[in-house]
């Protein structure tokens, strides 16, 4: 894994997080590393939905977690879930994105998967404190809204293949 430093500071940050956590992380006004060197963002809400369904929605598949360590994701349930509409605050810190390192000789679809991934997110090395009130967004709502939206296009494609 390669690290680059981002040039420009983000000025609107996306972040995930169970629902169990908000309350001290509002009380906190600071999204905390957990082990890692990080904190991790998206810099839009539909780069978040993809690294959410890219990681935590993909049940039972293995991961590599800090410390090299093979985790498994759990059970993956949209009301545990809820996705915070950051402001930054002023702070000292390196922003970062970790570029996935893949082998050369790796076929270019997994070096374009690679990549996007990469593009997905964003790193504060430490912990990022936010302006106050944020959004809080309802990960569950937001998958629904998201599944209406793709209904209809559905349909019209089922009516045009009879």
């Amino acid at each position: 894994m390669a690290y680059v430093s981002l040039a420009d500071t983000p000025t609107e940050l996306y972040h995930y997080t169970k629902r169990e956590n908000l309350e001290k992380i509002l009380d906190d006004g600071r999204i905390r590393r957990f082990g890692d060197r990080e904190s991790w963002f998206c810099q839009s809400l539909d780069d978040m939905l993809e690294l959410m369904k890219a990681t935590v929605m993909q049940e039972g598949k293995p991961y590599i977690k800090v410390g090299g360590r093979i985790g498994y994701y759990p059970e993956f349930n949209p009301e545990d879930y809820v996705i915070l509409k950051l402001i930054p605050r002023w702070q000292s810190g390196e922003w970062v994105r970790w570029m996935q390192e893949v082998p050369d000789d790796s076929p270019q679809e997994f070096k374009d998967a690679a990549y996007s991934f990469s593009m997905l997110k964003v790193g504060f090395r430490g912990d990022l404190k936010f302006q106050k009130d944020p959004e809080v967004i309802e990960v569950a709502e937001l998958l629904q809204q998201e599944m209406k939206q793709e209904a209809p296009v559905q349909s019209q494609s089922m009516k045009m293949s009879y």
